[in-house]
């Protein structure tokens, strides 16, 4: 069956335009703190005020950047998703296995350890399209609607936790379209 997501991006206006019409198949992210989430691929939030949140922190790093949003719908049937716990220590135990065959040192950043496995496994790139992740963000106020506190240990709604994507295959990008220009003041 067919999973269809709608998936949020936001980036400098040129590489949208050209992502939108199909010039280039991704916008590869290049941010320094790839190796720490899920590495190599074009990372997308799961709702548009997370997308403005991002926006408007790149915009204050550099204020002469135009920027645009990015909506797509995208199957996400070949998902890998890291928010399941089993699905998590499936690919523990397979990064484990695999290290250990190659002698290599299992203790490296989960980016690292997702790109090196699409490397070595090329089948990986078919199986697992888009990749789901959720990121803890310690800078989101606790106040408003939902309140909850970062310190304690008890489960608790929160709105600290992001969901992010990263696709991997632009085969899974099903529509693509520029929903607004995303540079605020």
């Amino acid at each position: 069956m067919e999973s269809k997501t709608i998936l949020f991006h936001s980036n400098e206006e040129k590489k949208c335009e050209e992502f939108v019409s199909g010039k280039i198949p991704l916008i590869l992210s290049k941010n320094s703190q790839d190796d720490k989430w899920l590495g190599v691929g074009m990372y997308f939030w799961d709702n548009k005020g997370n997308t403005n949140w991002w926006n408007k922190k790149q915009l204050q790093k550099n204020p002469s950047i135009k920027y645009k949003i990015i909506k797509v719908n995208a199957d996400t049937s070949h998902l890998l998703d890291l928010t399941d716990y089993d699905v998590c220590t499936k690919m523990e135990e397979l990064w484990n296995s695999y290290c250990k065959e190659i002698d290599k040192d299992p203790d490296v950043p989960l980016g690292n350890k997702l790109n090196t496995l699409f490397d070595a496994f090329p089948e990986f790139g078919k199986v697992y399209m888009v990749i789901k992740l959720y990121g803890k963000y310690n800078g989101t106020p606790s106040r408003g609607f939902i309140t909850f506190d970062y310190k304690s240990r008890k489960a608790e709604p929160t709105m600290a936790a992001k969901c992010i994507y990263s696709v991997k295959n632009d085969a899974c990008i099903l529509e693509r379209e520029i929903i607004e220009e995303g540079n605020y003041e």
